[in-house]
């Protein structure tokens, strides 16, 4: 058998190693976009953070916007490295995100047409109802847990936790306003 000189044989095995940590490398994934007639979201996902940041661009544009996670200057960036953000919905101009990383979750609804946020506050995810037209979903109240309005008052107080009073709100897309029904429950928060 004969020997293959040293240099050779060295050169064989780096680029052996460079094929086979090549071929061990993941394809980077495609990026998560969510559109509309009018809006294109971008997911840039936090990658080891939890969490997401979203960039908006006009789907009006003409060219059309690429689904793609290199920030534009033309674009409208919903959260930051710190955000534990999570896209709920886009309905119309309305971007719904839920936010946090615990059981107590917050809602926070952007008018994208404005660049605002419109509404920010506790929200119940198991309880949530989005249609075309509306959110549907339980908020906290002003109303202070009582023994009269939260019959479950003393067992979540004993486990630790803080009853509120929700209310049942309506986020209504078409006119933009959040309104406050008054049916309320008792719940518990961390």
């Amino acid at each position: 058998m004969a020997a293959w000189p040293r240099r050779m044989l060295c050169g064989s095995i780096g680029l052996g190693i460079a094929l086979a940590a090549g071929l061990a490398t993941p394809a980077l994934a495609a990026p998560k976009c969510t559109s509309n007639a009018s809006y294109l979201i971008v997911e840039v996902s936090h990658g080891e953070d939890v969490g997401n940041t979203y960039l908006v661009r006009d789907n009006t544009a003409s060219p059309k916007p690429a689904c793609s996670t290199k920030k534009l200057k033309t674009d409208f960036v919903v959260g930051s490295r710190d955000d534990a953000f999570y896209l709920l919905k886009l309905v119309g101009n309305y971007l719904l995100i839920d936010a946090g990383t615990g059981p107590d979750r917050d809602l926070l609804i952007y008018d994208l047409a404005s660049k605002k946020q419109v509404f920010s506050g506790g929200y119940s995810d198991d309880d949530i109802k989005i249609d075309s037209s509306k959110v549907v979903f339980w908020t906290g109240s002003a109303e202070k847990a009582t023994k009269k309005n939260c019959k479950d008052l003393a067992s979540i107080e004993k486990n630790g936790l803080t009853p509120v009073i929700e209310a049942l709100a309506t986020f209504d897309f078409t006119s933009g306003k959040l309104t406050r029904s008054n049916n309320l429950r008792c719940s518990a928060e961390q």
